[in-house]
C-alpha cells in the first residue's frame, strides 16, 4: 500500500512545514516520489498551519495552537523557538482525548504521539521546524508513506512547488467521523482526525483524494 500512494514517482515537490498537517496536505505530500519539506522558509505569520491544526471536538471544530517565540529580524521556522507557555502540550493532549477518545483507533495510536506531548518544552527548547519534522516522521510511519523526504530547501527547481500555499483546498470526499451524524462531515481536518477515525484504512482515503488532486 505504501508504494501505491505515490502516484507521481518521477516527480518531486516542495512543501511548507505543517503541525499535524491537514488530510489534504498529506494526500498531496504522499503523491510524489521525492518531497522537500522546507524548514528554512521564512516564518511568515500568515502561514499559521506551521504551528496550528484543526480537529473536531464534541461540539464543533477547534484550533490547537502551539505558542511560539518570534526572534528579532528575519528568521526561518527552523530558527523560531516553541514556547512552553500555557503548558500547551498538555492542553493539546487533553483536547485530543476529549475529541477522539471514543474513536475506534485512538487508544491504538495515541502512544505513538506521546514523545510530542510528553516533551518538556521549558527545559528542552526546540524550534517550530523541528517540532513539525518530528510530527511528520510519526505520521509517515503510521501511514506507511515511504517516498523520499528531505527536510531542507531544494537546491534545484522542483516539478511542483507548494511552499507558498497557506492551505490545501479541503476535499469534500467524506470518511467516517465519530460525530458526523450530529455535526455533519467536517473536511480539512488535521491528519490526526483521519488516523483516529479510520486507523489502517487512512492511507486508502489519502489515495482516493490523491487521484483527484490538482496543483
Amino acid at each position: 500500500m505504501a508504494h501505491e500512494l505515490i502516484l507521481h514517482p518521477d516527480c518531486d515537490a516542495a512543501f511548507a512545514p505543517q503541525y499535524f498537517g491537514s488530510v489534504d496536505y498529506y494526500a498531496a505530500l504522499s503523491s510524489f516520489g521525492k518531497v522537500y519539506v522546507d524548514l528554512n522558509l521564512v516564518a511568515d505569520k500568515r502561514f499559521k498551519s506551521a504551528h496550528r491544526c484543526r480537529v473536531v471536538d464534541t461540539r464543533d471544530e477547534i484550533m490547537l495552537t502551539v505558542p511560539i517565540v518570534h526572534p528579532h529580524g528575519r528568521h526561518s521556522w527552523l530558527d523560531t523557538p516553541v514556547s512552553a507557555h500555557g503548558r500547551w502540550s498538555h492542553v493539546h493532549l487533553t483536547a485530543l482525548e476529549s475529541s477522539y477518545g471514543r474513536t475506534p483507533f485512538f487508544e491504538y495510536y495515541i502512544e505513538r504521539f506521546m514523545p510530542i506531548f510528553d516533551h518538556d518544552y521549558e527545559i528542552d527548547i526546540i524550534t517550530v521546524g523541528e517540532l513539525d519534522r518530528q510530527c511528520d516522521v510519526i505520521i509517515r510511519q503510521i501511514l506507511g508513506i515511504d517516498n523520499e523526504v528531505i527536510y531542507d530547501t531544494p537546491m534545484t527547481e522542483v516539478t511542483y512547488d507548494f511552499r507558498r500555499q497557506k492551505e490545501f483546498e479541503p476535499s469534500q470526499l467524506p470518511y467516517y467521523q465519530l460525530r458526523a451524524d450530529r455535526l455533519g462531515f467536517r473536511p480539512g481536518m488535521s491528519i490526526l482526525d483521519l488516523i483516529f477515525n479510520l486507523g489502517p484504512e487512512a492511507p486508502l482515503h489519502l489515495l482516493k483524494i490523491s487521484k483527484n488532486y490538482k496543483k
